[in-house]
């Protein structure tokens, strides 16, 4: 995997391994430009005098004189625009969360780490973690207007199962529009309008069927009638849609169904002041908001510096890449530890056998959902299966 440009990016390291320096400066030197140093204070020193033309900041934990996270601390300060990854054998609950909060590091990688992983690390960090989607020819916010105005849309229900023991634990609501999905993609066409009006009117619609729908979810689900929504920044964002967002929860919750959101990371960006402040007002309100496709970017880690997201949901790509990328799995792990210290859910998508969600379960994943464990139904056809055993044998 190599990066899209051909300027090489400039990439200070600090390890009192000289051995391991060594290695990275003779393998990497052609893909990158290496200053090294075993010393924290003389590559701050250096980073003050070339700050504009860094690209990542790469520390190990333990050094002799300044420590990796006090070091990365003070390159913050000094480069608040650089990326930053630390390497580390064991680490505490306290350094890292300081790791997090403080020192703003993008990414942990375990020690002893080669040079080959190494290398993939750093790419995977400075390609462009934010993809500007190309607009589908001839697929517009205009024509979702127009199916919503044929009612082309339906909600379909996904089964959420608990890692623990692999029990139904609730079910994410999604939106299907049978006519416009013969020529497009559902990702493609929610994302053709996930920035105007119209995926208010989408969103708040598919509300109203679920608030009719909430006494059926709550006699299929019982106990578990827990349901996730998928919502858009944009809708978060517009006043209006907000407190229908909160009179939709309260309408739930008086029928016995708990209700979560999930934004995509794509759309969530760290600095985004007014998305936080909306965040953290449904926080206050007991109302959980996940990250959706976490670790599909590198914003993964500055949004979880915000205490405003209850949990994530992993990325179904790195799902997916823990059987066979030594990197997700390593990720995916460490994350999962992230997430308990924190005090944060974490669930993963995309699960397609068993021995993704059996590996899973040992890191201590919350909630799974895939089609290893079944596919998004119509409520009619879940309450069909769901309730056929007990017709039988009333009959």
């Amino acid at each position: 995997m190599g990066l899209p440009d051909q300027k090489r990016r400039v990439i200070l390291m600090v390890d009192d391994d000289e051995k391991l320096l060594s290695a990275v400066r003779r393998t990497l030197s052609s893909s990158f430009e290496f200053v090294t140093h075993t010393d924290g204070q003389s590559a701050l020193d250096w980073l003050a005098a070339n700050r504009d033309r860094t690209d990542l900041i790469i520390a190990d934990l333990v050094m002799p004189t300044l420590d990796g996270i006090s070091f990365l601390k003070q390159s913050a300060i000094i480069a608040p625009h650089v990326s930053r990854m630390l390497l580390s054998g064991n680490i505490s609950s306290l350094s890292l969360r300081e790791a997090i909060s403080q020192a703003k590091v993008s990414r942990v990688l375990a020690k002893p780490v080669s040079v080959a992983v190494l290398k993939d690390a750093i790419e995977r960090l400075l390609t462009t973690n934010v993809t500007v989607a190309a607009p589908v020819p001839g697929l517009s916010a205009n024509m979702v207007t127009n199916a919503i105005d044929c009612g082309d849309f339906h909600p379909v229900l996904q089964p959420r199962f608990r890692a623990s023991d692999f029990g139904l634990c609730g079910a994410e609501v999604l939106c299907r529009m049978p006519l416009l999905e013969r020529e497009y993609g559902i990702d493609e066409i929610i994302h053709s309008c996930q920035n105007s009006p119209t995926i208010n009117r989408l969103t708040s619609q598919l509300m109203a069927i679920m608030v009719d729908q909430a006494p059926r979810y709550s006699a299929l689900l019982e106990d578990q009638a827990r349901i996730a929504v998928n919502l858009s920044v944009f809708s978060l964002k517009t006043p209006e849609f907000f407190d229908l967002m909160l009179r939709f929860y309260e309408k739930m919750r008086m029928r016995g169904v708990s209700v979560s959101f999930e934004i995509p990371e794509s759309q969530l960006l760290p600095n985004d002041l007014e998305m936080l402040a909306y965040a953290s007002r449904l926080r206050e309100r007991g109302i959980g908001l996940l990250i959706d496709d976490f670790g599909s970017g590198n914003n993964s880690l500055d949004l979880l510096r915000h205490e405003v997201f209850a949990g994530i949901k992993l990325d179904r790509d790195l799902v997916r890449g823990i059987m066979t990328d030594f990197l997700d799995d390593a990720f995916v792990e460490w994350i999962a530890q992230v997430c308990t210290k924190l005090g944060q859910s974490i669930s993963a998508k995309g699960i397609e056998n068993s021995k993704i969600a059996e590996k899973l379960q040992i890191y201590g994943i919350t909630e799974l959902q895939g089609y290893h464990f079944g596919s998004p139904l119509p409520l009619d056809q879940w309450e069909e299966a769901a309730f056929m055993p007990l017709r039988a044998s009333a009959g």
